[in-house]
């Protein structure tokens, strides 16, 4: 048989489910109403600000009912797993993809805007400091091993994220998907660009040894990228792999050699 809760902790959760949801849960007994709206209103709005502001593209465009109604279900039916206010992002994140049911007046693009959005969160408060990787800003990156920054990562969407505001709201995805790179460079300033199949296949090579354990060439990257899609002049593609890899080494995306 189950023991009472003391009435201390009933109180407890009588008072946290009224202010996750006051429209069904009944406030503690006691409590003036008058008292109990600025704590439902203060905790509400502080999760509400914190998701604008993390996703300040989606709150635009998406209509302020809407939007309240989002952030209200999400306050209100999802159980965070961190406890840390920096993840609440995250955390909304994950509604958003995994939890939340679809309506019929969604943006198409909707989950996958907010998946670019955090990714700027996440670069920005990410912990690794590109400065303490030891590497050789001048290696040859063609013949020696490459460093690849733990802040750089190669993301495909389906649709062009990175355009998309109150200007630009495609019903469809276009025909071809988007690919991005995302970094934080040495400056500590988030950066991105738009690249092509054969750039974002090449830095996910170097990312999957990398997490391997193992650093190769950029000639190797190459080649192994020359197998994979059976590139028609594989001369060609080494050729101007230099180039390529100069490009991303400009950017901090690669920070140099072993």
């Amino acid at each position: 048989m189950t023991e009472p809760l003391p009435k201390f902790q009933k109180i407890q959760y009588e008072f946290s489910k009224n202010l996750r949801n006051p429209s069904e849960n009944e406030a503690p007994q006691g409590i003036e109403a008058r008292r109990m709206k600025i704590y439902q209103d203060l905790f509400y709005n502080n999760i509400q600000n914190f998701c604008r502001n993390s996703f300040p593209v989606l709150h635009s465009i998406t209509e302020e009912g809407k939007w309240h109604r989002m952030v209200r279900q999400f306050f209100t039916d999802y159980r965070a797993d961190s406890p840390y206010f920096i993840d609440i992002s995250k955390e909304f994140l994950d509604f958003i993809t995994n939890h939340r049911e679809a309506e019929k007046d969604d943006w198409p693009f909707m989950q996958e805007l907010a998946h670019w959005e955090w990714m700027e969160i996440y670069m920005v408060s990410a912990k690794d400091n590109i400065l303490s990787v030891p590497h050789e800003r001048n290696g040859d990156l063609m013949n020696e091993p490459v460093v690849v920054s733990p802040l750089a990562q190669s993301l495909v969407y389906e649709y062009p994220v990175h355009r998309i505001g109150k200007s630009y709201l495609p019903d469809e995805a276009p025909e071809q998907p988007t690919f991005l790179l995302i970094s934080r460079n040495r400056k500590h300033e988030v950066d991105f660009m738009q690249g092509n199949p054969m750039t974002y296949r090449l830095l996910e090579i170097f990312i999957e040894h990398k997490e391997g354990g193992e650093q190769i060439t950029g000639v190797q990257a190459l080649k192994q990228l020359i197998e994979e899609t059976q590139f028609p002049n594989p001369e060609q593609l080494l050729n101007g792999g230099r180039q390529i890899l100069n490009s991303l080494l400009e950017r901090d995306i690669l920070l140099g050699t072993a």
